[in-house]
């Protein structure tokens, strides 16, 4: 997680596993430096006796602190060094912060993170050439007000999806809504950035794409966004827009993200009320029951965004005993996810029971898909596990037939649009990416491949520029 937000309140709890999960070799400048520092502040204190107390203090906590830098500096180096001996053809100082996490420690990462993370000037000129590419052609149809679910799994793979051993499916409710009509595309790219969960969360509600320096939602906190709640509004203004996280309402800042986004109300791990609660992250049993109580009590139409956990790295635990005969091959932190995707998977199709009971099932547009891809690391695949790191969409109760094959090449930013299609949702503003209802004749119009080449400097221009702060986009 970016140091940046590490002063959240609670943001820590939860992913503490990950900290030591990521702790290398190159970490060890952390015990060395401080043990170093004490020694020398120590030795020097003992000198200063003649001088007065607070310019002693100040002297030496200023030798303190280049010993620190010096002494940390060249430690780091030459434990980064030895550390890339396990990565061939990686080299540290060319990797994005997330990876030099991974393989050079949090140190590094950190300092990467430091180093990278600013907020970027925008050319005038640029944003004058590339405004007219800014909003796509609108193709959507006129639908009936329906309900709009958004599911987002933690770190959820497509392979999973029709996986089985000794006829034990890991997915059986996902693979029942495919086999029921449920529009289902296995080929999605993750975009994602260093903010990673933060970042699927805002590809999706805001059709943007994430800085690639920096943890997009703390350095654009303040911007205006069209996001999908405000278009929503701009619609309808009865219609209720909620989120319910698993976690506390400060992780990645969830509070005030509400606000930014336009969410009537959160519900967070805090409102969550039950017995011999261990204050820990909603689990997804609990998570989907949660959901399950909000939904009876709501009113209708309404927008719910719904965040899980369980899936969530680092897998070192499982959260039910399943009897599945994996393969002996497979590493335990494989057989760990796995048996944790089983786990949400089933939840989720008792959350899916529970709207059918309420009668809400067949009035609502529900669209389930994972927040980001994630890496091997984590996983300790080998090639010889057939493991894909794209990530999933299911579309259920589309009011339109999607004819893109399941393998269709789309990333997370066409989710945005596609969205607004099915709800039959007005707006100017359609996002970067392209919808999967919209008609090849578009997508192969010299326009729209030149719009598809600028998207990443489009969304760089509208966060840059706080484009929508003060604009009208309506139709």
């Amino acid at each position: 997680m970016p140091t940046t937000l590490y002063g959240e309140i609670n943001n820590l709890e939860g992913i503490i596993d990950n900290v030591f999960a990521t702790l290398k070799l190159a970490d060890i400048t952390l015990l060395i430096t401080t043990i170093t520092g004490i020694l020398f502040y120590r030795l020097y204190y003992k000198n200063y006796y003649e001088i007065k107390s607070k310019v002693r203090k100040i002297v030496s906590l200023c030798i303190l602190g280049v010993a620190i830098i010096i002494i940390g500096g060249l430690i780091s180096i030459a434990t980064i060094h030895w550390s890339t001996l396990e990565y061939k053809y990686v080299h540290p100082f060319k990797n994005s912060p997330t990876e030099s996490i991974f393989k050079f420690g949090i140190l590094y990462g950190t300092a990467m993170q430091y180093i990278t993370n600013n907020k970027q000037d925008y050319d005038p000129k640029e944003l004058i050439k590339l405004e007219p590419l800014f909003y796509e052609y609108e193709h959507c149809i006129e639908c009936p007000s329906k309900n709009i679910i958004l599911i987002l799994v933690e770190s959820l793979l497509s392979f999973p999806t029709y996986l089985e051993f000794n006829g034990i499916e890991i997915t059986p409710t996902l693979n029942r809504l495919v086999k029921e009509g449920a529009y289902y595309n296995n080929n999605m790219t993750s975009v994602i950035q260093l903010g990673e969960s933060s970042d699927g969360q805002f590809i999706y509600l805001n059709g943007l794409l994430p800085k690639k320096k920096g943890v997009t939602i703390y350095d654009y906190f303040d911007n205006t966004f069209e996001s999908i709640p405000k278009i929503l509004k701009k619609q309808n203004s009865k219609i209720e827009c909620r989120m319910i996280i698993p976690t506390s309402s400060k992780m990645w800042r969830q509070d005030g993200v509400c606000i930014r986004y336009g969410f009537d109300k959160l519900y967070s791990r805090k409102e969550y009320l039950l017995e011999n609660y261990n204050n820990n992250w909603l689990n997804d049993k609990q998570l989907f029951e949660y959901a399950m109580s909000i939904d009876q009590q709501s009113r209708q139409p309404f927008f719910s965004l719904i965040l899980t956990s369980s899936t969530h790295s680092p897998y070192n635990k499982i959260f039910e005993e399943y009897a599945i005969p994996f393969p002996d091959t497979y590493s335990g932190e494989l057989k760990n996810y796995l048996s944790n995707v089983h786990y949400m998977d089933k939840y989720l199709g008792k959350y899916l029971d529970s709207l059918k009971a309420n009668h809400l099932y067949d009035n609502s547009l529900i669209i389930i898909t994972s927040d980001h891809s994630i890496s091997n690391d984590w996983l300790k695949s080998t090639e010889k596990d057939n493991v894909s790191f794209k990530i999933p969409l299911y579309i259920v109760n589309s009011p339109y037939a999607i004819d893109k094959e399941s393998n269709y090449a789309i990333s997370q930013a066409d989710v945005f649009p596609t969205i607004l299609d099915l709800a039959g949702i007005h707006s100017k503003w359609r996002g970067v990416g392209n919808s999967l209802l919209c008609p090849d004749s578009i997508l192969n119009t010299k326009r729209e491949k030149k719009r598809m080449i600028h998207k990443e400097q489009i969304s760089d221009i509208i966060l840059d520029s706080d484009y929508f702060k003060g604009k009208d986009i309506t139709k």
